[in-house]
């Protein structure tokens, strides 16, 4: 057992249905896999970029990452429009602000 019980309420009730060592990895996949997603959503492809930020959306939204996962949302939302706004400088630095205001805490509960 963690010596810091789960920083969210989300992460609360996957621990009460999972366990907690489960909801451990979960946390370390999510803090590995959310900064290699985030360096794929400078380039490529906007259909790739779009299921990107999809797919970090509901990650951010299982961790209990509120701000995180509308911004990601929001951006889902743009990409989804074939000429609607790409990802700016200004979303990548906000994306990467919330990250790590996220990110502490949930380091804190898997001893990172």
């Amino acid at each position: 057992m963690s010596q810091c019980p789960p920083p969210t309420p989300e992460l609360t009730e996957l621990a009460a249905v999972l366990g907690e060592e489960n909801v451990q990895t979960l946390v370390r996949t999510f803090l590995r896999d959310f900064p290699i997603s985030f360096q794929e959503l400078g380039g490529g492809e906007r259909k790739n970029r779009h299921r990107l930020a999809h797919s970090m959306k509901s990650n951010a939204r299982l961790m209990g990452a509120h701000a995180l996962s509308q911004r990601m949302a929001e951006l889902e939302n743009r990409l989804s429009v074939e000429n609607g706004q790409d990802v700016t400088p200004q979303d990548l630095t906000a994306i990467g602000q919330e990250f790590e205001a996220v990110a502490g805490p949930l380091r804190i509960f898997v001893g990172q």
